[in-house]
């Protein structure tokens, strides 16, 4: 196919010339720095692991003193230094002093480029050579990385395939391009889990620790897995909360907290009495919302069935090892599970009293959270 460049030229009737791009200075505290572009509005430009790309890359940029400046998105990235949210002629400016760009295939992409910056192009929607940079003298300095495409792309702002192409390999390129060192990323994905990148903090309300969240971040209180009452009521008292329960708790419990309390996740039992449904209406009439998890798949529909009018979903219904399970293999995750004053990656990991551990677990409970883990291989 032609780049996109070509075709406008033939329908407009123009001659493709080079752009002409006026800078407007902006102050970087920085020396040494890379720039990323982010794009959280258009999934299909969207790179969901750029926080495992910096976690790969950490070591290096720390060895030759780069930081990392974030131009655009909605949110900022942890690892980056600074997020920058400016009008293009200042976004030119402070590409055109960096060592290296990465992004979606984009304008600053080929501003990056034509600046004769090195620059990484990341493909999701389209075909590498249908919009990779098209103004730089040398193609030396331009990477251009597209996921093993299974179908034609989509040409949309829709859809993550973008997400597709591994963090390593990127990783790999800037260290290439950069020039700096000859060294080989020791990194290798195993599987990327559908929700790894979730910040969800979770505790046990066994002892109370003051936490710190950000602002408007939900708390998941794990009454499920331990209960002490005051520290129980201190933690839905200080934070927006929502609580697991192994049991019922009796609305007049709840009453004084229940502006605090957002959702009611409660593990029904086929062998107890069947939930009355004066004990909904009343957590409804506190705004209070009640779902009911269903940790068998068995019992989904019979539960389904016995209370049709509330929430009923399945719980970690999948508990089977991964394919390419290898003891040695580590996991990222952005959830917390915090017990007297310890966090845990997960729930295997605190039943093992492993926290500061970020080994797989071979057993159900840990292949049952699968989804929250990014597994890799580190020699």
């Amino acid at each position: 196919m032609p780049h996109l460049i070509q075709e406008y030229a033939k329908n407009l009737g123009v001659k493709i010339s080079n752009p002409i791009v006026k800078e407007h200075f902006f102050p970087v505290l920085f020396d040494r720095y890379i720039t990323i572009s982010v794009d959280n509005n258009a999934s299909a430009k969207n790179y969901k692991h750029y926080s495992v790309l910096l976690f790969i890359l950490k070591p290096f940029l720390e060895k030759h003193k780069i930081k990392i400046i974030q131009l655009g998105g909605s949110h900022k990235i942890e690892e980056t230094e600074t997020a920058l949210n400016l009008p293009f002629k200042q976004q030119a400016y402070v590409i055109s002093k960096s060592l290296l760009h990465l992004g979606y295939d984009g304008v600053l992409n080929h501003l990056s480029s034509f600046k004769k910056i090195p620059t990484i192009t990341l493909f999701g929607s389209t075909f590498a050579n249908v919009n990779k940079p098209n103004f730089s003298s040398s193609s030396s300095l331009n990477i251009n990385l597209e996921p093993e495409w299974d179908k034609k792309p989509s040409f949309s702002q829709e859809g993550n395939d973008i997400s597709k192409i591994k963090p390593e390999v990127i990783a790999q390129c800037i260290i290439d391009l950069l020039k700096l060192e000859k060294c080989q990323v020791n990194f290798k994905t195993i599987r990327m889990g559908n929700f790894y990148d979730q910040k969800i903090v979770e505790v046990i309300p066994t002892s109370f620790v003051p936490l710190k969240l950000n602002p408007n971040q939900e708390l998941f209180i794990r009454a499920d897995y331990g209960f002490e009452e005051e520290s129980f009521i201190k933690y839905c008292k200080n934070y927006k909360s929502s609580i697991f329960l192994n049991s019922l708790m009796q609305p007049h419990h709840l009453e004084r907290l229940a502006p605090n309390i957002n959702n009611l996740f409660i593990f029904p039992n086929r062998d107890e009495d069947t939930i009355p449904d004066s004990y909904f209406k009343t957590l409804k009439n506190l705004n209070i919302n009640v779902v009911l998890l269903i940790k068998n798949k068995k019992d989904l529909n019979y539960f389904k069935n016995l209370y049709f009018d509330v929430q009923v979903r399945a719980y970690l219904t999948s508990s089977d090892r991964y394919e390419g399970f290898n003891p040695k293999n580590k996991i990222l995750s952005a959830r917390r599970l915090i017990s007297k004053g310890k966090e845990y990656l997960s729930p295997a990991h605190w039943q093992k009293n492993l926290d500061n551990h970020n080994n797989v677990i071979d057993n159900n409970d840990f292949f049952a959270e699968i989804e929250n883990f990014y597994i890799y291989e580190q020699n």
